[in-house]
């Protein structure tokens, strides 16, 4: 598995890179750690322009970017002792952070983007940072926001993980994706499924809605079960929820609140089709709102696939 490590100078940087250190990876991964230089402009008098010592700032700017970036190589091989870490390169681009985070994400073909929740224009440690939340939106890969503790600098211990489960494909995807990690026994997995209510239908189509209701919910428990079942027998301790909401977003928030999770892994959409190249409102909401570290699982493959029919239709529809 190839990693890249969004990194600057922010607390949540740092617990971000403490927190992929601690990360069980089964097998060697490949290492890339980068932070992105921003040229500043200039406004005067309505005009945009450049200071005329800009490749001087920016020279400046580079290497204490690149100072930051390999001490956190040099702590990578340092604190590996006998973790499974491969290889380990920096990278200083400049220009947009988000930008060239997801350009470099292409470049290396990453299999993972780890980053910080907030970075240094945060006003609340509870919101998501903008550098973040267009990356995790926009990123082609799995994407890792880490959030620290709110008392405490230090990233949580990685103890109890909520899968929000949708009862598409991307469930099984979520479950695959462990299979990354050697967890150890002791790791509670928690796989909740919240099943939405309407509550602004007519009582008499509620009540044909029953039946229909009732296979729904069968039939969800089913799925939960088997999902379970794959967990069981990479001997990972579990637990199953199904829970009935209106609101499926505030609804994992809240049981990832209560029950101390330190984890939530949602899917890319809600679909999984249409929608497959545009993130899901839902895992929007988690990524937004959790007050945890969110991991968006995705499958670059299938969404190089969708973005290559969505040009398709965009083009027969030009013809």
């Amino acid at each position: 598995m190839r990693v890249l490590l969004a990194n600057d100078a922010t607390p949540h940087s740092h617990a971000a890179a403490d927190y992929l250190l601690a990360m069980p990876f089964r097998k060697p991964i490949d290492l890339d750690i980068a932070s992105a230089v921003t040229p500043p402009i200039l406004v005067d008098g309505g005009m945009v322009g450049m200071p005329i010592d800009m490749s001087d700032f920016v020279e400046e700017e580079r290497q204490v970017a690149k100072a930051r970036v390999d001490q956190t190589a040099a702590d990578f091989r340092d604190g590996a002792r006998g973790k499974s870490l491969h290889s380990v390169s920096t990278h200083v681009p400049v220009g947009p952070p988000p930008s060239e985070v997801l350009n470099l994400a292409d470049q290396t073909n990453c299999d993972l983007i780890v980053m910080g929740a907030v970075g240094h224009s945060a006003l609340e440690r509870v919101l998501l940072g903008s550098v973040s939340d267009y990356v995790a939106t926009h990123s082609d890969v799995s994407t890792l926001v880490v959030r620290p503790n709110r008392d405490s600098e230090i990233p949580p211990s990685l103890k109890k993980i909520v899968i929000a489960l949708s009862g598409s494909a991307e469930d099984q995807r979520m479950i695959d994706w462990l299979g990354n990690l050697h967890l150890r026994s002791s790791v509670e997995i928690h796989l909740v499924r919240i099943l939405r209510l309407e509550s602004f239908y007519r009582q008499d189509i509620r009540q044909k809605a029953t039946e229909y209701w009732a296979m729904f919910v069968k039939h969800a428990q089913q799925q939960i079960l088997d999902l379970e079942s794959q967990l069981q027998s990479m001997d990972l301790n579990t637990e199953t929820h199904l829970v009935e909401s209106d609101h499926v977003g505030e609804a994992l928030i809240d049981y990832a609140e209560t029950h101390g999770c330190d984890l939530v892994m949602t899917g890319d959409s809600d679909s999984g089709l249409l929608t497959r190249i545009f993130m899901g409102s839902t895992s929007r909401y988690v990524l937004r709102h959790a007050r945890c570290s969110v991991l968006v699982v995705r499958d670059k493959g299938e969404r190089a696939k969708a973005r290559q029919e969505l040009a398709e239709q965009r083009q027969a529809a030009i013809v």
